[in-house]
């Protein structure tokens, strides 16, 4: 059993930074479906981050804020249920101790509800790579 929790909102199709669903990569955020955590912890998270490596780095935050991505890109295979728990609250449970992969900062975590729409959607519960709370990075 994962010990913390937190509560966030399902966001979908998100618009990075507010302006756009154009990805620097230039790919499309149309398909993807995000949970937003309050960005206090993500905030907190960093700043343990850097406390932990003497203050040597200093990770920015993401550019979705710090969230849990359920939906990344994946086209679902049954579109009636797309957004429909838009702006819906859930619980999250996350592991302290971060991880890290190609410059992000994240957390483990179980989301019951988010796996459970992914079910509705069509896509199997448990993507790969798993769900986790991105709370930074570390690109400069």
């Amino acid at each position: 059993m994962i010990p913390f929790t937190t509560v966030g909102t399902f966001r979908y199709s998100p618009a990075i930074r507010g302006e756009s669903t154009v990805r620097r990569d230039g790919g499309s955020t149309e398909w993807w479906l995000i949970i937003d955590i309050d960005a206090e912890l993500g905030r907190y998270m960093r700043a343990e981050y850097s406390r932990a490596r003497y203050r040597t780095v200093q990770p920015q935050p993401p550019l979705w804020g710090t969230h849990v991505s359920v939906i990344r890109g994946e086209e679902p295979v049954d579109k009636t249920a797309w957004k429909k728990s838009d702006g819906q609250r859930v619980e999250v449970r996350y592991e302290w101790g971060v991880s890290e992969t190609t410059e992000y900062l994240w957390l483990p975590v179980e989301c019951p509800r988010a796996n459970a729409i992914r079910l509705e959607l069509g896509l199997p519960p448990d993507p790969t790579p798993a769900m986790h709370l991105t709370f930074g990075n570390t690109k400069g």
